[in-house]
């Protein structure tokens, strides 16, 4: 179809109005697409969207869940749930729906199952689909914001959304090597932290968990522009990153304008605190950080902290202050010559007895 765009054959396939969108079907026809798979992507109302779309994509659906299983030595509901596990859906049982790549991705996922267990197995299929559903979200907000020109209803032109979409999504391979590359970065970061932390075989490790936000942070959504608020909250993911990271901590996970972390050691913990709360960069922006602080021992699974320790440190930056750093019995008995004030007893949301917290105040060779 090089030479001549063969309208008929086009118009046939279900492709509606050919000639009016000659330069598109041109332009695909290019790119080396054929006329079946510009009337399966027309069949989605996706024509202007196949350039790009191909190079999102692991492969052509060449695998039922049946098919699949087969080829793993598994059963279809495991394969089912392995890829529901990674937020991911498929349209039917007896539909082509997964790759060569997809399959060869899950024999990796079997092959891991083998030496961790089940239950190990299960739960990074978990994180990952929520952490890659996270990323994907991430770059298509991004991207919106940054290339107007990949939607349609503000270019009104499927070749011009056609040849942007495309350029963009010629990143995807490159974001895999991206993302290959911090990932080993990242196991290095998490083992070296491990190592200072475990006590024993289990999942149980003794650290420090904190828990930041931005006690203003309410009034300012009210008063600032979508654009301002994204700098701001990018600003302060920035921020927080950079001091828990030169404090040798670990941030766990962002909820809105809050932060928690976990460090190795009490005085690591609070040092990060204070780092936070007295940032040159929140007091530019008149930020009031505050902090809840707490130290023990903590199942960590799946990327996420758990137990009495993390439910305290979160209860005790919501009763703190702006500016103000409350830290658990615990952790102030990890560093009594550190600067405190007592409060309370407190009330705390999920504990039967009053909690005294210690106001913690500069810093003891200070």
């Amino acid at each position: 179809m090089s030479d001549s765009l063969d309208f008929e054959a086009l118009e046939a396939a279900g492709i509606a109005n050919p000639r009016e969108r000659a330069d598109l079907i041109k332009y695909l026809d290019d790119l080396g697409f054929t006329i079946d798979e510009m009337a399966e992507a027309e069949r989605r109302d996706r024509l202007f969207g196949l350039a790009g779309d191909v190079l999102q994509w692991s492969g052509p659906p060449i695998y039922t869940v049946a098919t699949a299983a087969e080829e793993l030595g598994l059963s279809a509901d495991d394969v089912a749930n392995a890829w529901a596990l990674l937020g991911l859906t498929i349209s039917g049982a007896d539909v082509p729906a997964l790759s060569q790549a997809d399959v060869d991705a899950l024999r990796t996922w079997v092959a891991l199952k083998a030496v961790v267990g089940e239950d190990g197995a299960f739960g990074l299929l978990r994180v990952l689909g929520a952490a890659m559903a996270r990323l994907a979200e991430a770059e298509s907000t991004m991207i919106r914001a940054g290339m107007p020109d990949i939607q349609m209803t503000h270019t009104q032109d499927e070749l011009a959304t056609a040849q942007a979409y495309r350029s963009i999504a010629e990143f995807v391979p490159r974001m895999g090597t991206l993302i290959d590359v911090v990932h080993r970065h990242h196991l290095t970061s998490a083992r070296t932290y491990f190592e200072g932390v475990i006590q024993d075989t289990s999942a149980t490790v003794t650290c420090g968990v904190g828990f930041a936000d931005l006690s203003s942070f309410t009034v300012l959504t009210q008063s600032l522009e979508p654009a301002q608020l994204q700098d701001l909250l990018n600003e302060f993911g920035a921020t927080v990153a950079d001091v828990v990271h030169a404090d040798g901590g670990r941030v766990v996970k962002f909820i809105g304008d809050a932060v928690m972390w976990v460090s190795p050691t009490a005085e690591r913990l609070v040092q990060a605190a204070i780092d936070l709360v007295d940032h040159p960069k929140a007091r530019e922006a008149a930020l009031q950080v505050r902090a809840g602080l707490a130290y023990g021992t903590v199942l960590a699974i799946s990327g996420d902290y758990f137990g009495n320790p993390v439910n305290l440190a979160a209860r005790l930056v919501a009763a703190a202050a702006p500016g103000q750093i409350l830290a658990a019995p615990a952790l102030h008995d990890k560093l009594p010559d550190w600067p405190a004030i007592a409060h309370g007893p407190l009330t705390l949301k999920g504990f039967q007895a009053p909690v005294t917290a210690f106001e913690l105040r500069g810093d003891p060779s200070g």
